[in-house]
């Protein structure tokens, strides 16, 4: 057997070290979750009747076992760490670490861009991507690329970019590449400039601390790591065998325990936090407008090991049961600052490197994360929209003017536009697989008062095209409009024109009604559509029948799409009665009244990301359907 050599011996004691203290501390936080709150899954007075060691147990073998615990974070990510790791098995099997230096070693400070690039490309997580940079260091690539690549590939991927695309729309997705690269770029540059006043790039890993598997080549330029020791079992396997394809498999076997062990570990600690961090305080972070939610995202998010493809589905999450719009800058920050400080990298880096690279890159990615996220918020970002939302898809602009303000009670209402922190666009999508709802506080954005606005258009058409997408009766393209009170307020013909005007164009056939023209609403009216539109007029007491209500209902619980349209309610007029007599059903509830600007702002690039959406679309439903 191998003699191990003094350098490894030192080494595997201090990482140890520092796993078993991460793991205690992810323990301790579950010990106080369950001694404050209870247990995860059942409430505080259950403690009286169990021991509290038995239900440390339980929850031990929640965390293990669970579909948010270690069991379903490993389905999650195992393969893009094994990606990682087959990568650099290649790599490390035909030496590409020392021509991949050498290439970026060429173009000089050029060679920080094309990093970051490379990174935003790169199929690896933050796991992966240790064990290739790791080897580009330890081969001779400078600090300032190697920086670069490090921060920029765990926060974006083409897979990554399809499913953000699904989560959170094209706008988020572009904007999430945009700031990958971005962030590579700074770490690099910063690096750079460190090194050119005083901030030493050589000798970067622990003296007691040789690199993980075979990365002392016997050609390596780092002289400490060209270790002749035979403990590797790889090393020892090159000398007797001529195969590339067996020495391959041997490298990759052995760096997937060399690695694996700090992703199993920040799994656990990552799971730790998921679970037992009390969700309120993400309400607080996420669902509010605060001048420090950027900083406190940041750094709340260290702990939590999100790996790239899973940060834009917990986020959706969040979102969806948030009573506003989500706050973009904290988002972003949550993007960002989440993947680049998972656990399983500041870990490796805390055992492996100089503790001075360990400060550059946390200090890289916390301010870097900040720094971004702020600078978001004030130039590209427009406050209280959720452009995720499908029916301001590719929307910059939409008519205001008079509005009524919603109250949402129902957890499947989803806020679109929430202008002042006052709802006025909703959706609604229940997981029982219902047919989809709209609502909106404003009449006059559907009169041809807004026909000077653009993309007010738009607007109408995504609802028109979203509900269809949601609808599962029998017809196809067919709204029936039906304005309930047609005497009084807007009438008919305010928005007959302007509305044939927009869905005849989309092959939708319209049929426009109003109470005067049909004054009992029943269920053989609306056979021959799959959409109804009801605009709410103006009423003293609510003039739907118990019947017709019915019959509404029962046309939505058959796959019909509905849009929901109220005015405002004012001393002198009131256009939510009708409306609320259906939307109540749905927990939204129409009141008070809003004055927004004539023209609200969206999205300052909703267009061009629209554009880029459709591009993408035929690519995102075919991942979808293989995560299916």
């Amino acid at each position: 057997m191998a003699k191990k050599c003094d350098n490894h011996r030192r080494q595997h004691r201090s990482v140890n070290i520092t796993l078993w203290g991460l793991l205690l501390l992810a323990l301790c936080v579950m010990f106080w979750h369950v001694w404050v709150y209870g247990p995860l899954h059942g409430q505080k007075e259950l403690l009286a009747q169990k021991a509290f060691p038995l239900v440390m147990v339980d929850e031990i073998t929640h965390l293990l076992l669970g579909s948010h615990g270690l069991a379903g974070e490993i389905g999650d990510v195992w393969v893009y760490f094994m990606i990682g790791i087959l990568i650099t098995g290649y790599i490390r099997t035909f030496k590409l670490h020392i021509r991949l230096r050498k290439t970026l070693a060429r173009h000089g400070f050029m060679s920080i861009f094309i990093a970051s690039i490379i990174g935003v490309f790169s199929p690896l997580c933050s796991c992966g991507i240790l064990a290739t940079v790791i080897g580009l260091l330890s081969a001779g690539l400078p600090l300032a690329p190697a920086m670069a690549l490090l921060i920029s590939s765990p926060l974006m991927s083409p897979t990554a970019f399809l499913l953000t695309i699904g989560d959170l729309g094209a706008e988020w997705a572009a904007i999430r590449t945009v700031a990958a690269f971005m962030m590579g770029v700074l770490a690099g540059s910063v690096t750079h400039l460190l090194s050119r006043y005083g901030f030493k790039t050589e000798k970067l890993f622990l003296d007691s601390s040789v690199v993980e598997g075979d990365f002392h080549d016997h050609d390596n330029v780092d002289e400490r790591l060209r270790c002749t020791c035979r403990e590797k079992y790889s090393n020892r396997l090159a000398r007797r065998v001529k195969s590339k394809f067996i020495i391959f498999w041997a490298k990759t076997l052995e760096m997937t325990w060399m690695i694996g062990k700090y992703v199993l570990v920040g799994i656990a600690v990552g799971a730790v936090a998921e679970e037992y961090i009390p969700p309120t305080w993400l309400n607080e972070l996420f669902g509010h407008q605060s001048r420090y939610g950027i900083i406190w995202v940041t750094l709340g998010s260290i702990p939590v090991f999100l790996h790239q493809i899973s940060a834009s589905s917990i986020l959706f999450h969040i979102k969806e049961v948030l009573p506003g719009t989500l706050d973009k800058g904290s988002a972003l920050a949550f993007l960002i600052g989440g993947p680049v400080t998972a656990i399983p990298a500041m870990t490796l880096l805390w055992a492996m490197f100089k503790k001075r690279v360990f400060v550059l890159y946390m200090g890289i990615s916390i301010l870097g994360t900040i720094l971004l996220a702020y600078s978001f918020n004030a130039f590209i970002f427009v406050p209280h929209t959720d452009v995720s939302n499908p029916v301001l898809s590719g929307v910059g602009t939409i008519y205001g003017g008079a509005s009524s303000v919603m109250e949402k009670s129902n957890q499947y209402v989803h806020i679109a536009a929430d202008p002042k922190g006052k709802p006025i666009i909703a959706t609604y999508h229940d997981l029982e697989g219902g047919s989809g709802i709209v609502f909106d506080a404003s009449l006059e954005r559907f009169s041809s008062k807004s026909i000077d606005v653009e993309d007010n258009a738009i607007y109408i058409k995504n609802i028109a095209n979203w509900l269809e997408e949601n609808s599962f009766t029998g017809a196809a393209k067919s709204i029936l409009v039906y304005n309930s009170y047609a005497k009084q307020g807007y009438k008919t013909e305010e928005f007959r024109e302007y509305l044939q005007k927009i869905l005849n164009d989309t092959e939708y056939k319209v049929s426009i009604t109003d109470r005067a023209e049909t004054p009992l609403f029943t269920a053989k009216l609306l056979k021959k559509y799959n959409q109804l539109w009801l605009f709410s007029g103006e009423a003293k007491s609510s003039s739907f029948s118990k019947d017709e209500i019915e019959s509404m209902l029962d046309f939505r619980d058959n796959g019909g799409g509905l849009l929901i349209v109220s005015g405002p309610k004012t001393d002198k007029s009131d256009f939510t009665s009708d409306a609320n007599q259906l939307a109540n059903n749905f927990g939204i509830n129409y009141s008070g009244t809003l004055d927004t600007p004539e023209i609200i702002h969206i999205s300052i690039t909703g267009k061009f990301f629209n554009v880029l959406s459709n591009k993408f679309k035929g690519y995102y439903n075919v991942i979808r359907k293989v995560r299916e």
